[in-house]
């Protein structure tokens, strides 16, 4: 059986489908997942369009590795970001993704928007509308449960969103699973502007592999290398045992974790809510991802206290920005606020990093609306923490201020707030501070979606999580599992002859061209890859990073440098030699209107 990208196009305003051609050499040059998702955007969407227009489109994608690799099932969300005006991607693992294919399907491409909430049942080849009217206005958890329900069917695969997307809060999530999220960037948001509440999966069809003999054997090598290597043992426990999440600890040990809204890297009472704490208190079991031996996610129950009787399983950045970021050192409540955020469907990095900032503010004196509605926002507070959180849900009083994210808030509340919003594009940061990071700075100025934790300082980094997510590979396993042995698995399943060389290559590719994009909507490099004043001039007083920042100089001289590794000129635009050399001539017009853009905004002085 041959591969083809089998994309389904659907339009919630027609409720019609059919099946979308992809170009063979997109597939061949931009592989799946995120690569072909940028294509597609560029491609398709007009330049300027408003990320929660009916014409918007919504990717949803998986790669031809989905369901075969082990761990290899994860699905690709790819849309315009209603937080930044620019590209989005969030990867979701758990079951979903292989489920698609089993389906038929590679991908999803949704546009329109539909009269009333609609969900989608797709069975093999087929897809339903279906009315989701009774479905509107429930969480994530109890959205999914009804849906097997009715369906009839405690195995159908779902993805869905909450009130949060439903009320197009812009860092709304997409969830599945309960626990696992599409959450970065506004994805849910995008969702609720079409009022589409889930799309439901059930798939019984053989995937397409072209060279099964081949591909068979180097699928269970890469299994054996997981479950034998003495380095990847070790991980695997790692994981196993704590999962992601429970690595707060040595990243405040490290000295560079989200404390008190990015003011510190260190915390003394981090061991509080730590892994040894979790697994003493919580944890249950693990769980993971289709076809994966690793089983990253621990999965825990509140045994005690206020929010005794919930299931948990809190993730890093989660961990971090309603734990440490807030100076919540009460276990219980922390993981109950990370679960509270999935159900109502909150991205929980940004719902955690806006809460510092509400409490920095509280705490100078900004906020005197949170003392008039008789919130108390003092560090740490639970309480005052749900009752923002609740106002924020419903865009209530204090809420509606910070409903739509850190940076316009700050604008609104003005007096010297924005020294206190960690954001860069409209994006809150992820669980890291830069001060005593400054590969995890850079990378939140110049990543394409905006702050994201999974990405380092330099282009070689950056293209090996990049040619993962074109995959949909664990972001794990990459570390664990050689690209070349991805590569041969590749090639046996799709016949391209991929050769350890385009790797790199193509990483590139899809990194100039997901600049370009950015540009084309209004990015000017220069205005806008920068970091809040707080990394340049507050002091970590903390930990081994004490007395860290990162200079201005210092970040200016490393943004130039990563432009010029990416392809770039040292204004941050791709260099036509650059994007001719990558097949990106399409481009090369906008590029030269967007930099004179930018040129006048420099003459302005902004």
């Amino acid at each position: 059986m041959v591969f083809t990208h089998r994309i389904m196009e659907v339009n919630l305003t027609t409720q019609t489908h059919g099946q979308y051609a992809i170009d063979p050499k997109w597939a061949h040059d931009f592989i799946g997942g995120r690569g072909l998702g940028i294509r597609l955007l560029w491609e398709r969407t007009p330049k300027g369009i408003d990320p929660l227009a009916p014409e918007a489109e919504l990717y949803l994608l998986t790669g031809p590795l989905t369901g075969i690799a082990p761990g290899g099932a994860h699905t690709c969300l790819v849309f315009k970001s209603p937080q930044t005006n620019t590209l989005n991607y969030s990867i979701t693992g758990a079951q979903w993704g292989q489920e698609l294919r089993s389906a038929g399907w590679e991908g999803l491409m949704i546009t329109g928007r539909s009269e009333r909430p609609v969900y989608l049942l797709i069975e093999d080849g087929a897809v339903q509308f279906r009315d989701a009217s009774h479905l509107w206005g429930l969480t994530t958890f109890a959205a999914e449960k009804q849906l097997r329900q009715e369906l009839k069917d405690s195995r159908v695969r779902i993805l869905n969103i909450g009130p949060a997307g439903e009320k197009m809060i812009p860092y709304a999530s997409v969830q599945q699973e309960m626990f696992r999220s599409a959450a970065r960037g506004g994805g849910g948001a995008v969702w609720g502007s079409k009022n589409l509440k889930a799309v439901a999966v059930r798939g019984t069809m053989a995937l397409p592999v072209h060279n099964p003999s081949q591909a068979i054997p180097i699928r269970n090598e890469m299994e054996k290398i997981l479950k034998d290597s003495r380095t990847t043992i070790r991980r695997t426990y790692d994981l196993m045992r704590w999962g992601g999440s429970m690595t707060n600890m040595p990243h405040s040990d490290e000295g560079h974790l989200d404390v008190a809204n990015y003011r510190e890297g260190h915390w003394p009472e981090i061991h509080k809510i730590g892994g040894l704490a979790y697994e003493r208190l919580c944890r249950a079991r693990s769980r993971g991802c289709f076809g994966c031996p690793m089983g990253c996610m621990p999965l825990g129950v509140v045994r005690e206290g206020e929010f005794s009787g919930n299931v948990v399983c809190p993730d890093l950045e989660a961990a971090a920005t309603m734990g440490s970021g807030i100076l919540v050192n009460d276990l219980n409540a922390m993981v109950y606020l990370t679960r509270w955020a999935d159900e109502y469907g909150f991205d929980s990095t940004s719902l955690g990093n806006i809460t510092g900032f509400a409490m920095e503010c509280y705490e100078n004196g900004l906020l005197p609306e949170a003392k008039f509605e008789g919130i108390d926002l003092s560090w740490g507070n639970v309480e005052g923490v749900l009752a923002l959180w609740r106002r924020i849900l419903n865009r209530e009083g204090i809420g509606a201020l910070f409903a739509e994210g850190v940076k316009k808030a700050a604008a609104k509340i003005g007096g010297g707030s924005e020294h206190y919003a960690m954001q860069v594009k409209g994006r809150e940061f992820a669980c890291f501070t830069p001060q005593a990071d400054h590969k995890q700075g850079l990378q939140y100025a110049v990543s394409d979606k905006g702050p994201a934790h999974h990405f380092g300082g330099k282009a070689e980094h950056t293209q090996q999580r990049t040619w993962a997510d074109l995959l949909t590979a664990c972001t794990w396993q990459r570390r664990m599992i050689k690209p070349e042995v991805y590569l041969k698995l590749l090639n046996a399943v799709t016949d391209w002859q991929l050769q350890a060389g385009d790797w790199p290559l193509t990483a590139k590719r899809i990194l100039l061209l997901a600049q370009a994009y950015n540009i084309r909507e209004g990015l000017l490099p220069l205005r806008d890859d920068v970091l809040p004043e707080r990394v340049h001039v507050d002091k970590l007083t903390t930990g081994i990073g004490a007395g860290q920042v990162y200079p201005r100089e210092q970040f200016s001289m490393d943004r130039k440098a990563w432009y010029g590794e990416l392809g770039c000129d040292a204004e941050g635009f791709p260099t036509p030699e650059a994007l001719k050399e990558h097949g990106l001539e399409f481009a090369m017009p906008v590029m030269e209107s967007s930099r004179r853009a930018q040129s006048n905004d420099v003459l302005k002085g902004n």
